[in-house]
């Protein structure tokens, strides 16, 4: 505040005020300009001193950028990721392979495209000073940034524990010990001693992974272990005898269900008893149903005659008209824990159980097939599988057939994965082979993501809201031309979009030779749609051929499993123009890793890894 003297201003505090503000606009004078000067010279590229990880990112285009996050991404993905323990060793591959690449399983997925928008986006925000203040940091210091990883991390631990499955043991609870005797009380009843555990800490091992990996980091990690505490204990199993044979009395057990009866009798019901945690504080220990036998009880000798999945309701388009050539049906299926729980409920008290059982319903009926308002074709995609095997060939035919007549109602989501159903033998599906751990092993549903892709391009001819879709790992034939394809692997990725037309949409299947064409019937909005020819850029040739030896090929046979593809990135743009002069505009982005030669190679005993490893030795053949 100045102060005034004899009724003067000091003039000495005036003048420094004066010379203080001019220093200030001289400053942000200088601070503006040169932000300007900073920004023209990195005008649509990423500031200096920006990493992710060790990768250097300062002055590249956001283009350039994803270039170069993306050979990082290809070179770890050929690669994998190393787990140690104690000298065994696995390595974690982010896909695993198979010899159909419909079929290839996405473990580890990379999200470059949001790691390189947060860095060209840095120090470009809406306020002034703090875009200067990172700008000015940027000049002293580095800024790292982190990749978006996601993992299928229950995936990821079941991979572990089955490669270090000699290298921990579980804790294990106290035991109730049956023994059948001569004498009247015909049991006999005693507690087995419950054991502490050791094992691998798998969840901070995959926390690890994904921490490592946000920095483009793939080392070796070394596993540590846990103690695995019980949650039974014998000191607190009290009065065990008395709580077994009061169950037992109520033997025979009676299970009911529609008419029908399932006994379990004395000696049964003994094997199936077990120790189980209670809540009470007094009496921490109860005897019940041990869960584990009694499901396999119920699986195996009861939800086959109960257990009916739901018939939806089929159509087909005949002379222009709807009908429907298969009839919707409610399904059934017992609840196991709900039935499992009313059981030791009610198993001392009630002479007979009703098992609990519950009603699906069928999501389509057929209604008044009239309204549905199904009267032209809104949309059509197409896909050739030439080359195609005969088992891909049947499983192509066996899944177009499940999708083939679905109906779709106003504002539903459609998922592909569930209007699959079940996808194994009982279905009528043939296996194909994957590879995990160096071994060849069956699975089915070779050929389903035929299906994806073809539904995938029709919804888009279609003009209708994709919710979630993604491409392959790596290119396949099939699905040319790239950046068109969609990928399903049950449970995850699915296929699904949203019908939000007014009036339901019908699903018709069409073969002609090699091509499998899907129509959309419904009643046209007035709605047009429009994509871009897909742009294939950023080739990227595989590395050099893969050799797994392996015990189920003779000697020196060699069985290639997989080709080599090459690496790529391609997009193309989705417009949709509704009536009322609404229009949404997507770009469909794809990467996909180079992927090299995997072939097969028969020996009398796999040669022992480094450090006594218990994986397949890998090598690179020239």
């Amino acid at each position: 505040m100045l102060k005034v003297i004899n009724g003067k201003i000091n003039k000495d505090k005036l003048q420094w005020l004066l010379t203080l503000a001019i220093v200030f606009f001289i400053l942000l004078a200088l601070a503006v300009s040169g932000s300007l000067i900073f920004d023209k010279i990195y005008q649509n590229k990423i500031y200096p001193n920006i990493f992710i990880g060790d990768l250097n990112l300062s002055g590249k285009t956001a283009q350039q950028a994803k270039e170069l996050t993306n050979l990082k991404i290809n070179k770890i993905s050929q690669v994998g990721v190393i787990f140690s323990y104690k000298g065994s060793q696995t390595t974690i591959m982010p896909v695993i392979a198979s010899a159909d690449g419909d079929l290839a399983i996405q473990i580890i997925n990379f999200n470059p495209d949001l790691a390189v928008e947060t860095a060209l986006n840095y120090g470009r925000g809406s306020n002034f000073f703090i875009n200067l203040e990172k700008k000015i940091s940027l000049l002293i210091k580095k800024k790292q940034l982190l990749l978006g990883i996601s993992a299928n991390q229950n995936q990821v631990e079941k991979m572990l524990e089955n490669a270090f499955i000699d290298n921990f043991q579980p804790a294990e609870d106290a035991k109730l010990i049956v023994k059948k005797i001569s004498a009247p009380a015909g049991y006999e009843f005693a507690v087995a001693n419950e054991k502490l555990g050791k094992i691998i800490d798998y969840k901070e091992a995959a926390g690890q992974m994904i921490n490592n990996l946000s920095n483009l980091n793939n080392q070796e990690i070394k596993l540590s272990t846990i103690t695995q505490y019980p949650k039974i204990f014998a000191k607190d199993s009290l009065n065990i005898t008395n709580k077994a044979e009061a169950i037992l009395i109520a033997a025979p057990l009676i299970l009911t269900y529609g008419g029908n009866k399932w006994f379990i009798e004395k000696d049964q019901l003994a094997d199936l008893l077990a120790l189980k945690p209670n809540n009470s504080a007094i009496d921490k220990v109860r005897v019940g149903l041990d869960e584990a036998k009694a499901k396999i009880y119920l699986e195996e000798k009861v939800a086959p005659l109960i257990n009916q999945e739901p018939i939806e309701a089929k159509f087909e388009i005949n002379n222009g008209k709807v009908s429907e050539f298969q009839n919707g049906q409610d399904g059934l299926k017992i609840n196991l824990e709900a039935t499992l729980a009313k059981i030791e409920n009610e198993i001392i008290a009630s002479e007979q159980i009703e098992l609990v059982v519950e009603t699906q319903p069928a999501l389509v009926s057929a209604g008044n097939i009239n309204n549905f308002g199904i009267k032209e074709i809104i949309g059509v995609g197409t896909s050739n599988f030439a080359g195609s095997p005969a088992n891909r060939r049947h499983n192509i035919k066996i899944g177009a057939a499940a999708v083939n007549g679905t109906l779709i109602k106003p504002g539903e989501e459609f998922s592909l994965l569930k209007t699959l159903g079940e996808v194994d033998g009982s279905t009528g599906y043939l296996q194909e082979l994957v590879i995990k751990e160096g071994k060849t092993i069956p699975e089915y549903g070779g050929g389903l993501c035929q299906i994806g892709t073809t539904v995938f391009r029709t919804t888009v001819t279609s003009g209708l809201p994709v919710t979630l879709s993604r491409n392959h790992s790596y290119r396949v034939t099939y699905y040319e031309p790239a950046g068109t394809d969609a990928t399903i692997y049950n449970p995850w990725p699915d296929y699904r979009f949203i019908n939000d037309m007014p009036t339901y949409i019908l699903i018709q299947a069409k073969f002609s030779g090699d091509n499998l064409s899907f129509e959309f019937w419904g009643t046209k909005d007035g709605r047009t749609a429009t994509n871009t020819k897909p742009t294939i850029y950023n080739i990227v040739r595989p590395e050099p051929t893969k050799i797994i030896e392996t015990t189920d090929l003779k000697p020196g046979e060699k069985k290639c499993t997989e080709r080599a593809h090459n690496g790529a990135d391609a997009y193309f743009d989705y417009k949709v123009t509704y009536p009322n002069g609404e229009i949404k505009e997507k770009r469909f982005s794809s990467h996909y890793v180079p992927w090299r030669e995997v072939c097969l190679l028969g020996v009398a005993k796999l040669t022992a890894p480094p450090d006594n490893a218990t994986s397949t030795p890998i090598t690179d053949a020239n």
